[in-house]
């Protein structure tokens, strides 16, 4: 199956994860304001194989070329490996900062 774009769950309640499955509107989550945006240069190419793994009990490992882009539209990040949060608790949202060992996420 191909995907050009995907919405990941950031909440850690989807029960489709590690996409989204609106399980955050009857949490309540919401989303803490946008990371800073970061002058990144392109990637070599904007296609190619995009490889997304939850990793045991903690954030998604994404390898391949990705662009992370806010709910607003703004790029965020251009890279080839990223670690992004799936248990709603970083500090450094959408990106992971191991709050998932301190608050004992399980997926």
């Amino acid at each position: 199956e191909t995907f050009y774009r995907a919405t990941l769950c950031r909440c850690g309640l989807s029960q489709n994860k590690p996409f989204c499955d609106n399980a955050h509107i009857k949490a309540g989550f919401t989303a803490t304001g946008e990371p800073p945006l970061k002058d990144t240069p392109a990637l070599e190419a904007r296609d190619g194989p995009l490889r997304i793994a939850p990793t045991v009990n903690g954030p998604l490992k994404l390898e391949g070329n990705a662009e992370i882009v806010t709910g607003t539209g703004h790029t965020i990040a251009r890279t080839t490996k990223v670690f992004l949060c799936r248990c709603g608790h970083s500090a450094n949202k959408p990106f992971c900062d191991g709050s998932h060992k301190r608050v004992g996420f399980v997926a």
